[in-house]
């Protein structure tokens, strides 16, 4: 089923858009006739109303650079995810009102720290792999971080991930806190569509959160060990609870003299509730 059809009253009065959808004002009629006119005369000049997507596709990209995320540039420029990704990827032709209507867009102001610069994107990657691993599809995660799961497909499968956008690395940074540790089919995702999202990240090789902590993913010398070994969060939850129990560590102590976070040790207590302390903090 495609996507649902823009309604008349999405557009202005004056808008040729609300003509083909059914208004008959006096001012939508003129704008279709001036509409009508205008495309005579490009053919007439050898131009015609379509046009190449490379200028949009530029124009997406600096929007994207200052950290305007995809829906906001839909919504700005009136187009569908559809029509979006194909100027991306800059397939075909698109009006040349459409094309005006992307130029037109300017980026909004955001609060993200240096949204413009790149930093090493091997962090970014590492993280959605993890993700990927843990059974959430790259649909799910291009949703909740207002993606295409395309885009989280490409940062997923780089090879060599040299570097990303501040903004796109604190989405992403974002959107690992926030599903750590989660069962995806606890939280909307089909069972059957989590299971082969881990076989598929299995097959390529990929760990979940459990083998990593925070500062792990942004290390380039750090490996995560392979899936036949014991699990990180069960080596921290044992280690945390010998010097709990023999040094009268709280869990930030804990964690302070393992080398991880406290939230880590947290994680790793309730991954594998059998080696937790029920006096901890």
């Amino acid at each position: 089923m495609g996507r649902p059809a823009i309604p008349a009253e999405a557009f202005e009065h004056g808008d040729a858009r609300r003509y083909r959808r059914g208004c008959r004002c006096r001012s939508c009629i003129d704008a279709v006739t001036a509409e009508v006119r205008r495309g005579r005369y490009l053919r007439a000049t050898g131009r015609g109303q379509m046009t190449t997507t490379e200028r949009a596709s530029r124009h997406i990209e600096r929007l994207r650079t200052a950290g305007m995320p995809d829906k906001e540039i839909m919504a700005d420029a009136l187009i569908g995810e559809d029509v979006l990704y194909r100027i991306v990827r800059q397939e075909g032709e698109i009006r040349r009102t459409t094309e005006a209507r992307i130029l037109a867009v300017k980026p909004r102001p955001t609060e993200l720290p240096g949204c413009g610069s790149h930093i090493p994107g091997l962090g970014t990657t590492r993280r959605l792999r993890a993700l990927a691993a843990d059974g959430w599809p790259a649909a799910e995660l291009g949703r909740r971080c207002g993606k295409h799961k395309q885009f989280i497909v490409y940062l997923q499968n780089q090879t060599n991930p040299l570097s990303v956008r501040r903004w796109v690395a604190d989405y992403v940074a974002d959107l690992h806190r926030q599903l750590d540790g989660l069962k995806p089919e606890a939280h909307g995702v089909p069972a059957h569509i989590a299971q082969r999202t881990r076989a598929k990240a299995a097959a390529k090789g990929w760990t979940g959160t459990a083998w990593w902590d925070c500062a792990d993913f942004d290390d380039p010398d750090f490996k995560p060990v392979t899936q036949d070994a014991t699990p990180r969060r069960a080596i921290v939850a044992e280690n945390a609870r010998w010097l709990m129990r023999t040094s009268g560590l709280d869990r930030e102590q804990a964690a302070a003299r393992i080398g991880v976070s406290k939230s880590y040790v947290d994680h790793a207590f309730r991954d594998h509730p059998q080696y937790a302390v029920e006096v901890a903090a």
